[in-house]
């Protein structure tokens, strides 16, 4: 039985070299969630299983946000980009949760990572916490479609590091948080909810930086060359 939450990659053709990594983490991780693949233009890499949308790359990042997310039926949706790379299957009663909890209005968003020092706990969900990184960014986040929709509108025409800037944090904006996850780099930690790379590709490298030991297996499984796009 599938999830009721959707998942939508936004990725773009110059990414290409990431998709063998990205697609196949998801095909053996997110088994049961529908996955749309939003890119500017269609590609045989794209795995079949997977649901197309396209958005004009002409467009400055939020309104193509804006075209994509028209062309999604469902309320709520968990988003991610390519560079995001799956590296286990999710908690699929906390995500269900959290659906319940944003389609229900309790909640505006949950963003499945953890940033920060300290937060405030929810009285709404145990694992549920905010402080000032618990507003939508481009980390893989659930939140109800027409909330995304009045974020971008609100942003106006913006690149994806401005339009990050711009957003600010909303009472109903929390983070996920079970509370023995291990911190990675200087700002943020794993997570537990969704297990992921925070991100796999930094300032156009591969961030060996914070993954070298995650991103090792990965290159050997895929059959990929660091080298092509260099590491940092």
């Amino acid at each position: 039985m599938g999830m009721n939450i959707p998942i939508i990659l936004y990725t773009h053709t110059d990414m290409k070299d990431v998709w063998p990594m990205a697609f196949g983490q998801i095909k053996k991780y997110l088994v049961d969630f529908k996955i749309y693949v939003a890119v500017n233009a269609t590609d045989s890499l794209i795995p079949s299983e997977f649901t197309t949308i396209l958005y004009d790359d002409t467009l400055a990042y939020t309104n193509r946000w804006q075209q994509i997310l028209h062309e999604i039926s469902e309320s709520t949706i968990l988003f991610l980009h390519e560079d995001m790379i799956v590296l286990g299957t999710p908690d699929a009663d906390l995500i269900q949760t959290y659906l319940e909890l944003i389609e229900s209005k309790k909640i505006r968003s949950v963003k499945l990572i953890f940033a920060g020092d300290k937060a405030s706990p929810s009285f709404i969900h145990p694992t549920l916490v905010s402080n000032e990184f618990a507003k939508l960014s481009v980390q893989p986040t659930i939140i109800g479609k027409e909330s995304f929709i009045q974020i971008l509108t609100e942003a106006g025409r913006k690149n994806i590091w401005d339009f990050e800037n711009s957003v600010s944090r909303y009472i109903g904006d929390f983070m996920a948080y079970v509370g023995t996850e291990t911190k990675r780099g200087m700002f943020h930690y794993d997570s537990y909810v969704f297990p992921y790379i925070a991100t796999a590709i930094n300032k156009g490298k591969w961030n060996y930086t914070e993954y070298k030991q995650e991103l090792d297996i990965l290159f050997s499984e895929y059959s990929i060359n660091p080298a092509l796009r260099g590491v940092v």
